[in-house]
């Protein structure tokens, strides 16, 4: 009993810690599969967040990790995440914010992609309201 009862409080344990993506987009360039994703800062007034890039080409998968800093542009509907080496930008307009269930359209220029202008990035907020 004194087993089960510790596994099921470890387990939940971790789950506090779980981290939450903000945002995710995918997309092709070249032969490449890009997909990035920013977590939502712990805690949650924290001004960076951790970002991962993976670029999938050929079935080998690289990925390289980012702290980024967000700026929201309201009368653009538009967020715009940023660290040296990677830009992601995210247009949610017609909505004044990003809405649970919805796609928008995304941009992304990364050095790990020799400065690549990516256009048409599937973006979604999973976590969104």
């Amino acid at each position: 009993m004194k087993l089960i009862l510790s596994v099921l409080v470890l387990f939940s344990t971790f789950s506090a810690f779980a981290s939450w993506n903000e945002v995710e987009c995918e997309g092709k360039i070249d032969q490449k599969i890009v997909r990035v994703e920013v977590e939502q800062p712990f805690p949650n007034g924290s001004y960076f967040k951790r970002a991962s890039l993976t670029i999938t080409e050929n079935g080998a998968e690289n990925s390289f990790n980012y702290t980024v800093t967000s700026r929201m542009t309201r009368g653009f509907n538009q967020i715009r995440y940023t660290a040296g080496g990677l830009d992601l930008e995210v247009d949610f307009w017609p909505d004044q914010v990003p809405r649970w269930g919805r796609t928008y359209k995304g941009s992304l220029r990364s050095s790990e992609l020799n400065n690549q202008y990516i256009r048409g990035l599937t973006c979604r907020f999973p976590n969104a309201n």
